[in-house]
């Protein structure tokens, strides 16, 4: 047996515990008959005004509606991104999303038409005119609570004085949302004023006051008021309120986050008109509850009574954590860990969604939010944390089905277009991580039928394809059975950035996580076949062994290199490595079907660990190469040149976690050691992303200038690669 060392650097400032934030006395939503205590129990510490734990106006939320629809702000309430929304809905699941309803600009007056008339707004925002930006909402003191499905935001105006709850509930597999206003310790009468600013619009563009009247139809009544353009609609109607009529524009809203990108960051909206709803002291009604539905066509669906209904989800959560608990060892799990584990599953399920394929919803997972939609990529490497590891073996199967229909020569997609729904296929590893994900598949469930009449054809597919060849110069090379691919154009691996005609890390050849992932996908595709299909793929593995470490291994620092990149000479092409210190070589160490001899493991998850290892993931270049990029700041363009030149990438923790493991035989020392580095990311849970990991961190960290999150602030493998490696990391078997 290998031991491993423990570790040097980041992880060991690590919390020795998982317990802290994740515990149940943290659970900060109170007890409320309207909320199950197993999303209670889920919530995140508050942000609070008056002493916030962490910076509120860069705290960001996200609660998603199981289609690719999604609602999205920051904690303050003020919009920053293009993204922030009240409701944004997929008209196609999960693609084609609009931004329907931006805000409500919402207020409530004290003591309404006497000399004491106070009024008092509650959201504030951001407009270009202003002198001064407001950073939180004006009232005495404020509170944010996240918890899955709802939002809450509680503002008081004076010490035990008057205070407005507003609680915001995200319908499940549906495009539509509840906002629940309760007016409390009230001592005069009062008036709340909300006023929908709609925008209608596809959600990566911004609206001008030029579009609005040409395209905007409205169609009010006493108590509703339908938005509609040709190709959207929002109704939104009210219980315990009146609606009156008065369009009008808000002009020259300001997005500070689209700012610091580069982006256009101003927008207009429309507003139809107010809702207004009146009480007077200790008012014991239910309160206002505005209702927001939106659709691609005139029936809206589905009744506004079910849009708050938060049993569903809360049942689907506890089953999620329940089986997540049980992979992970059931009752040996320690308390800390289950319920970071129970955080993570309950994360996890904001990634599962549902793609109609001819007449049949299927699921795939989002990649990330705000901006991406279902990536082949990232859901084959995200599939065994967010579906197989939470019991949701149906739906994994479906997914993998969902692809294997949409593969073309030997590739499944790399990603849906947003808008026509078409497929893309430039990528090499995606199929490649199919036949792990599908291995997986079986493993965990044991399901040889299915994966025999619906998952093998297409892993044969896969896989003769790319030892014949295929599109993108995707091919084996007989000389030495590895995987070549791509050219000084194209971007087929994870490492993707490209931006007006530049490519910011080509990889074209043969690279080492594409190597280490064909030659264990021959071995675990070929343990599910019988002959003569299985010897065929063993002969093919026994090459791919053969060459890899002599082709890749790098006698200066005993790591792997990156990639061989082939140059013509004059009689043939010569294959010349490239020895930048990166990530990838890490999967020829956390794959069970490892290339590398045990002591060859072990210098490569040194030079790791050494160079690349971060408390919240691992940088994409090592600190000492030239082209390092620490933090990502600027336009587009700086921060495409960073993307992978530096900046650290939660989701390789997992396979990092997995090497620890793998090369220490799964002692308590490597179990502990996996542990301890995924404590920050549990951790990040709780932080300026409640409930979710963020896609990238900065490479560089210091105690006087920490790493910050990046990206989509909600990314699927993050999550996924998080949950995963916690629970390999605590179940009693060795996989």
């Amino acid at each position: 047996m290998v031991k491993c060392e423990g570790v040097k650097r980041r992880c060991q400032d690590a919390p020795d515990s998982l317990n802290t934030p994740l515990t149940p006395e943290n659970a900060t939503i109170p007890a409320d008959p309207s909320i199950p205590a197993a999303l209670r129990d889920l919530a995140q510490r508050p942000v609070r005004g008056n002493s916030p734990a962490r910076d509120p106006l860069w705290t960001e939320w996200v609660l998603t509606n199981g289609l690719g629809g999604f609602a999205m702000g920051s904690a303050t309430g003020i919009p920053l991104r293009r993204y922030h929304g009240l409701l944004i809905a997929s008209l196609r699941p999960p693609v084609s999303r609009v931004m329907l309803l931006s805000a409500l600009a919402d207020a409530i007056t004290l003591a309404p038409d006497t000399p004491d008339e106070t009024t008092l707004p509650l959201t504030p925002f951001h407009f270009r005119s202003a002198d001064n930006r407001p950073i939180a909402p004006n009232v005495h003191d404020w509170t944010f609570e996240r918890c899955p499905g709802l939002c809450r935001w509680t503002f008081e105006f004076a010490e035990n004085g008057p205070r407005v709850e507003k609680t915001l509930v995200m319908a499940d597999a549906a495009n539509a949302i509840s906002v629940t206003y309760r007016v409390l310790n009230a001592t005069t009468p009062w008036r709340l004023t909300i006023t929908p600013l709609i925008a209608l619009r596809d959600f990566h563009s911004l609206l001008r006051r030029s579009e609005i009247g040409k395209r905007f139809t409205t169609r009010p009544d006493q108590a509703t008021v339908t938005v509609s353009t040709r190709d959207a609609r929002v109704r939104l109607a009210a219980h315990g309120a009146s609606f009156e009529h008065d369009e009008s524009l808000w002009n020259g809203f300001e997005y500070v986050w689209e700012e610091k990108r580069g982006m256009d960051c101003a927008e207009d909206l429309f507003a139809p008109g107010r809702f207004i709803a009146t009480g007077g002291p200790n008012d014991r009604s239910e309160g206002l509850k505005i209702y927001a539905q939106g659709a691609a066509s005139e029936r809206i669906e589905p009744s506004p009574r079910r849009i708050a209904a938060l049993d569903d989800r809360a049942r689907r959560l506890e089953r999620l954590g329940n089986a997540a608990i049980a992979s992970a060892g059931g009752a040996s799990v320690a308390q800390d860990r289950r319920w970071a584990i129970r955080a993570l599953a309950a994360a996890s399920d904001e990634f599962v969604v549902t793609r109609r394929v001819g007449e049949i919803d299927m699921r795939t997972v989002v990649a990330g939010y705000p901006w991406f939609s279902d990536w082949g990529r990232d859901t084959m490497i995200s599939l065994p944390g967010l579906m197989l590891v939470t019991g949701r073996h149906a739906e994994a199967f479906d997914t993998l089905r969902v692809f294997a229909r949409h593969r073309r020569r030997g590739l499944i997609p790399n990603r849906f277009d947003d808008y026509a729904g078409a497929a893309h296929y430039n990528t090499v590893d995606a199929p490649l991580w199919f036949l792990h994900a599908a291995a997986e598949y079986v493993r965990t469930t044991g399901d040889t039928d299915g994966y025999r009449d619906h998952l093998a054809p297409a892993c044969l597919d896969i896989i003769r394809s790319y030892r014949d060849g295929t599109d993108h110069a995707i091919r084996m090379d007989p000389a030495d059975h590895l995987i070549t691919a791509g050219d000084e154009r194209t971007q087929l691996t994870w490492m993707d950035a490209q931006r007006d005609g530049v490519t910011f890390t080509p990889r074209f050849g043969k690279a080492v996580e594409i190597n280490a992932l064909w030659g264990h996908g021959l071995l675990v595709t070929a343990a599910l076949l019988d002959a003569p299909e299985r010897d065929e793929l063993l002969a093919l593995a026994e090459g791919v062994r053969a060459s890899f470490t002599n082709a890749f291994n790098n006698p200066e620092t005993g790591a792997l290199y990156d990639r061989l990149e082939p140059h013509q000479t004059a009689d043939e092409i010569e294959w010349r490595p490239v020895a930048e210190i990166r990530p990838n070589q890490i999967f020829a160490v956390s794959l069970e079907a490892s290339p590398l001899d045990p002591a060859k493991r072990v210098a490569v998850l040194d030079v790791v660990r050494r160079d690349l290892l971060t408390r919240h993931g691992l940088r994409t270049l090592a600190p000492s190469d030239p082209n390092y990029r620490g933090v990502m700041i600027g336009d587009m363009f700086d921060r495409d040149g960073a993307y992978h030149n530096g900046t650290a990438w939660p989701w390789l923790i997992g396979p990092y976690a997995e090497a620890v493991l793998r090369v220490g035989d799964f002692s308590p020392e490597s179990r502990a050691e996996a542990v301890q580095c995924l404590a920050p990311l549990v951790a990040a849970l709780d932080g300026p992303s409640p409930g979710t990991i963020a896609e990238i961190y900065d490479g560089d960290d210091s105690p006087d200038d920490p790493q910050r999150p990046d990206g989509c602030f909600a990314q699927a493998w993050s999550v996924a690669e998080t949950l995963r490696a916690l629970v390999l990391a605590c179940a009693p078997k060795d996989p």
